[in-house]
């Protein structure tokens, strides 16, 4: 089961196909079981990485506060991690406002920013 530790917390992962990194940010609650429906196809064309954010499916329990701001901290992380210089960035429900972060923290690793169900309120 790859995991990864990233600030402390071990963020579980998956790596699917090759080509363009795709990096898939999940909403409250769900894990990668989520995109069931969507690994099959996308893994096709790219390199398709989703993960279970903190507090949730196999990824390490947080007791601390934290924000969508820490967790796209996380996210940026676990690209580290995997050694992805930039990638596409989807992110759907909650996901979508981590995905904004990450975008607003490192701009130059973001190739593309694709939102699903999401809102944009919020401080930047």
């Amino acid at each position: 089961m790859p995991k990864a530790n990233i600030r402390d917390m071990e963020i579980y992962y998956e790596e699917h196909g090759q080509g363009t990194p795709l990096v898939m940010i999940l909403g409250l609650g769900q894990d990668t079981a989520t995109w069931s429906f969507q690994i099959p196809e996308l893994s096709n064309r790219l390199r398709l990485i989703v993960f279970d954010n903190r507090d949730c499916g196999k990824s390490s329990r947080c007791f601390d506060d934290y924000t969508t701001r820490t967790m796209a901290q996380d996210t940026i992380g676990l690209m580290d991690h995997l050694e992805i210089d930039q990638a596409h960035i989807c992110g759907t429900s909650m996901g979508g406002m981590i995905a904004q972060q990450v975008v607003l923290m490192a701009p130059e690793r973001v190739n593309s920013l694709i939102l699903a169900s999401t809102t944009c309120w919020g401080e930047a």
